[in-house]
């Protein structure tokens, strides 16, 4: 069995993050690693590859840091990778990025699963494996948290996580493409062994010219970026000085001004 994992490199969400000019994050004093929810459909892919067989293919896109990223997968025991990178890639939306991955996909050959988190930690957008089924004419599935292979290794049985903590029951035919929800499994750490393996391992270098993309960035984003800004504030916490009484009427008196208000 053939499987490629798609693996984004996230900002940590405890980093401090800073706008520049109302377009762009100041990277300098972010740390980024894998998305977690990416680590997941990783372990999803060596699970299945230690039952039936085959590779597990690394596939990521971006600056040359995110060869950390995949390196972390090769440690877990993924066997080669592809990394896409082209900055004029980058400056496109997901649909841009999608179509470059999918051109990469293509570019491996006889793919019978393609596998990412269900969503990214940063944009939270849920669009990149969608494109990518659309693109790949591969059947797909959302949210899911078990994986069954038939005996033939042709169909899937798949369990698709819904609201309200209900679970779907889908059969579909292979080749698919699967987004994988949190909770599925426990990833597993690189053992030290690997780690050394990981360096070793192939790791195909992929730009644009590379892959037969001419629509990059804005001219191929379905999506135009306008602004990034923080939220702000609306209501702030406000602490009731006094004793238990007069705390109580003080308390009165703003609920009632507030009704008034509304």
């Amino acid at each position: 069995m053939k499987i490629v994992v798609l693996v984004k490199e996230v900002p940590d969400m405890e980093s401090k993050f800073k706008i520049i000019g109302d377009a762009k994050i100041d990277e300098s004093q972010i740390a980024f690693k894998m998305n977690d929810f990416d680590e997941y459909a990783v372990e999803a892919a060596l699970q299945l590859k230690e039952k039936f067989g085959g590779e597990v293919v690394i596939l990521s896109s971006g600056p040359e840091r995110v060869t950390k990223e995949v390196r972390q997968a090769f440690a877990m025991g993924a066997d080669w990778g592809i990394h896409v990178s082209d900055p004029q890639i980058d400056e496109g939306d997901n649909y841009v990025v999608a179509g470059a991955l999918v051109k990469a996909i293509e570019s491996v050959g006889g793919v019978d699963l393609v596998l990412t988190g269900v969503q990214a930690e940063d944009d939270q957008a849920g669009l990149t494996g969608v494109f990518a089924a659309d693109m790949l004419n591969f059947a797909h599935c959302t949210n899911v948290v078990k994986i069954e292979v038939g005996g033939d290794q042709k169909a899937l049985t798949i369990n698709r996580e819904l609201e309200g903590g209900l679970n779907e029951v889908l059969e579909m035919a292979m080749p698919a493409v699967l987004t994988i929800q949190s909770g599925i499994n426990q990833p597993r750490y690189p053992t030290l062994p690997g780690i050394m393996k990981a360096k070793k391992k192939r790791l195909d270098l992929k730009k644009a010219a590379d892959l037969g993309i001419s629509a990059l960035g804005e001219a191929g984003s379905k999506t135009k970026f306008h602004k990034m800004y923080f939220p702000v504030s609306e209501h702030k916490a406000e602490i009731i000085q006094g004793d238990a009484k007069a705390a109580a009427k003080t308390l009165v008196d703003k609920l009632r001004n507030e009704a008034k208000v509304i």
